[in-house]
This record gives structure tokens, sequence and C-alpha cells, in this order.
């Protein structure tokens, strides 16, 4: 007879494949939609274009899986005025212009666009061209940076778009000031260059100049929010920084330019990104100082603080909340999609979201100001609109300078 071993000796070998099974698990890569960025022109108010969405899988150090994710994004557009998107990623014309397409899922975002031409817009053809704004800037310290914008039609046909994501900046000459990608100029020494535009042939033109001699202002530094809470272990606050370590009189995002610190790690501790994470579990409400360091440039050191204060355990967690808060010594106005609940942002503005929701902000100055860009933690789709996910609590800055 052959003895029979006990149930309990065969559970070790029915468990490992089952946990082997367990160990991986699938995570999403990328995202990408089609039609492209640049193929989707529709010509009338109603007409429909069907965008698909493609994310990129890997479970653990298995071989990348690519499948059509169309129906489980979050799909939305950057300029609802021009066309809307549901959620089978199905976008209809509304009015002339250009928007930006967006699908997001599980912290990924890809982009495309879409272009609207009414036949009463593209009745007459005009000359391509470009347009650069301003047409003239002047800077005065080393480190100053303008956001230049390029307008205008590569085909002359249709009505003028937003071209600054779309074409090639270039400085004339970078001993007096570079530029990015997206059209900020950023000053490296006195002098006068040229800015431009340029695709296909055509261009658009700027001036810029850097004055140095100019006498500037006291160096400026403070934090945004200058106090927060957090309601739980493990909940982020984004902490920003503004000011102008050079001096002058614009207001500048320099979030990565200082070095942060938290007064007690046990109850938050934050990164050289100014994020910070809440880690106290006490019974009682705790608090820590938030330190911005930056260094000025006659080498001195400059400080700001703010204060986090985290709840006791067992707080009630509720839906991420955006903060929106306007700096600078110039004005203007920032609104948002979806729309914040008090509407217009005037000083500061916050909102609550669900996980996941893509809010697009769109800055516009008031007149005799000029914005001067949006805080670091942005995803920029242009010049200017800021888009952020809401993952978890965000602070947003919008910088209008005089």
């Amino acid at each position: 007879m052959i003895p029979r071993r006990p149930a309990s000796l065969l559970l070790p070998f029915v468990a490992v494949p089952i946990l082997l099974a367990l160990a991986g698990c699938t995570t999403l890569q990328s995202i990408s939609i089609l039609p492209t960025a640049g193929s989707v022109i529709l010509t009338g108010v109603g007409q429909t274009a069907q965008f698909s969405a493609f994310g990129q899988s890997q479970m653990g150090n298995g071989i990348p899986t690519t499948a059509n994710i169309t129906t489980s994004v979050a799909w939305s557009v950057s300029n609802p005025s021009v066309a809307t998107i549901n959620s089978a990623g199905v976008a209809t014309a509304v009015g002339v212009g250009y928007t930006q397409v967006l699908a997001q899922s599980g912290g990924q975002v890809a982009t495309s666009d879409l272009t609207v031409e009414l036949p009463s817009s593209t009745t007459t053809t005009s000359t391509p061209s470009i347009n650069v704004t301003p047409s003239t800037a002047t800077e005065t310290f080393t480190g100053e940076t303008t956001q230049f914008e390029a307008t205008g039609n590569l085909t002359g046909t249709g009505s003028s778009q937003n071209l600054t994501s779309q074409v090639q900046w270039i400085s004339s000459n970078v001993q007096v000031a570079t530029i990015n990608a997206s059209g900020l100029a950023t000053a490296v020494g006195a002098g006068t260059t040229t800015i431009i535009a340029q695709s296909g042939g055509i261009n658009g033109t700027a001036t810029l100049t850097v004055a140095t001699n100019v006498a500037s202002a006291t160096p400026t530094l403070t934090l945004i929010p200058g106090a927060s809470s957090a309601s739980f272990v493990g909940e982020t606050t984004q902490f920003i920084a503004l000011g102008n370590l050079s001096g002058g009189t614009a207001t500048q995002n320099i979030t990565n330019n200082v070095a942060w610190s938290s007064s007690d790690v046990s109850v938050a501790t934050v990164d050289q990104n100014g994020l910070a994470t809440a880690v106290s579990a006490n019974t009682t409400t705790e608090s820590t100082t938030i330190t911005a360091i930056g260094t000025t440039n006659t080498g001195s050191l400059l400080t700001a603080t703010a204060t986090l204060s985290v709840q006791p355990t067992g707080g009630t967690v509720g839906l991420p909340v955006l903060a929106v808060y306007m700096t600078g010594l110039g004005t203007g106005t920032v609104t948002s999609s979806p729309q914040i609940a008090c509407g217009v942002v005037g000083g500061s503005c916050t909102g609550s979201f669900a996980k996941g929701t893509v809010v697009t902000l769109t800055e516009t100055p008031a007149t005799g100001s000029v914005f001067g860009g949006w805080s670091s933690n942005c995803i920029v789709a242009s010049a200017t609109t800021c888009t952020i996910t809401m993952s978890n609590n965000e602070t947003v800055g919008a910088v209008f300078n005089p």
C-alpha cells in the first residue's frame, strides 16, 4: 500500500505556482493617439472625427504589449469652443480654431490636435505667415525670461492659429539670450538679439534687448501656499517658490532653483521639487516648517517659509484639491475647464476634482500686463494654457508681470 501524503504537505506545492502567477502586474508604460498631431481638419460645425488611444503595457520584465484603450482613457480638449470630445474618443466640431486633444490614464498623458476651418473662414487665400508677440521686449538682468508666442497660418488658408509649439525657435545671438522649444527666452548678457520663429521657410521675428546696466530691485523669494494642511498619511502638498534671486521686477518660478527642507521630517518630508509628503501618524495635529533657500547673484542666502499641518490619523479623506495662485506685480485672469467652483481666479482660487481629472487652465493678462509663465508642475499645452492631472492635491502658480 502506498501511504497517503497528508493534505497539509501538499499545500506548498499548490501555493508556489499561484504565487508565481501573481508575482507580476501589468503597468501602463505609455499612451499614443491616432490620428497623430496635424492630421485632423474639420470643415463644418457638427462634423466628427474618431480618435483612438493605444496603450503600451508591460508585466514585470516581460515583452511590452500594445492594446486599444480608447474607451478606458479620459478624453478632453484644451479649447471646447473649437470642438468637444466624448468618452469614446469622438470629437465634434463646434467653431473655427485649433484645439489640443488629450487622452489620460494611469498617470500617462498623450496628445494630438484638431483644427476646424469653416467655409466662411476660407473664402480668401492669403500668404502663409508667422507673427511673433511681443514684437519687442527688454530684459534687465541675467536670467530674466520672456515668453514669446507665434501665431499665423502655415498654409495661407483658414483662420489664424497658435503656432508656438509647431515652429522652431532661434535666437540670433545666444550670447545675449537663449530660447527654448516653447518660446521662452532667457537673458544671458547685455546686447540685442533677434528672436526667430521658423517653419518650412516661413519666418516671424521679434527683437529682444538685454540691458543689464539697468538698476535691479532687491532679490525676492516667497512660497505658495503660505500654509497648508494634510488630512492623511501619504497625502502630498505642492509648494512653489516664486520671486527673483537676481533682482529685477519680474516675478519668476524658481521652485527648482532653491534648496528645500522640512523642520520636522517625522511630520512631513519635502523633496527638491517642493513636493511635501505627510508621514505623521500621531493622535494630535502636528506641524512642520517648510523652508526654501535660494542664493542671490551676490552670493547671499535668501529664505522663505511655509507651514504644513498634518491632521490626526483617521481624518476624513476628501477629493484632491487644485489651488491656483495669481502672483507677480501685474494683473490678469485665469479660467479653468472643468470649471473651478469660484469661476474666474482673482488672487487665488481652489476646486476639488476626482482623481485622474485633467484640468486645463487658460491665462489672460490685463491691459498693461504680460504673462510671465506657469509653475513648473504644469504639463504645458501652449504658452497660454496649463494642463494638470489631479492625482493628489496640486498647487499651480500663474505669474503676471507689468
